[in-house]
């Protein structure tokens, strides 16, 4: 949800309390979200912490996610099939319909569900989870992750104008180029929109 402090401890047992399981589950959780990069492992197995990101850390993790989307939109482009176009395109025409409702929890919803459907659609198994964990971390940074990084404060209208471009821009252009079989256009658009996300 966002609301722990970046840096704070993490207690297995009050987790298990809060959530009404065992401690085994709870424990499980944990160790994939430090494997997805999301809480820090302490030294000697003494538990786990949120991660504190600084945007040397979101540049990085931006820098790699460009690689992997350029990489899914590429393999997109030859593989997808006409299931996974019309998931894409149903996806599309669900945002469009958040356009100006910035903030909003299904807008945050659908936009990850657009890059996981990308993912799914490069039908590379590892390529697909590499950038699934990838985009649970950045899903976190800019839409969970409370606002203690330095991030522009839009008004509604310049929100529903990025919103827009999001979609437009980013989202439709790179879904045409995969529906056109063009390979290496997709790869670059997909690379160069990350780019451009990670620039905090």
């Amino acid at each position: 949800s966002g609301d722990r402090e970046p840096g704070s401890k993490v207690i297995e047992q009050d987790l298990a309390n809060e959530l009404g399981v065992s401690r085994i589950p709870i424990r499980e959780s944990l160790g994939k979200m430090v494997g997805q990069g999301l809480l820090v492992g302490e030294e000697g197995g003494r538990g786990v912490r949120m991660r504190k990101y600084t945007l040397e850390d979101i540049r990085q993790l931006y820098e790699v996610r460009g690689a992997l989307e350029g990489c899914a939109a590429r393999a997109a482009s030859r593989s997808a099939t006409d299931s996974d176009i019309a998931r894409l395109q149903i996806i599309c025409r669900e945002t469009k319909t958040e356009v100006g409702n910035y903030g909003s929890k299904r807008w945050a919803d659908l936009d990850h569900a657009f890059h996981a459907a990308l993912a799914d659609a490069s039908h590379n198994e590892r390529l697909a989870q590499l950038l699934k964990s990838m985009l649970m971390e950045c899903h976190f940074i800019f839409y969970l992750y409370p606002s203690r990084i330095r991030k522009p404060t839009l008004s509604p209208e310049d929100a529903a104008i990025r919103m827009r471009e999001v979609l437009e821009g980013e989202h439709l252009a790179l879904l045409n180029l995969i529906i056109a079989g063009d390979a290496d256009a997709a790869a670059r658009k997909a690379r160069d929109d990350m780019h451009k996300s990670g620039m905090i």
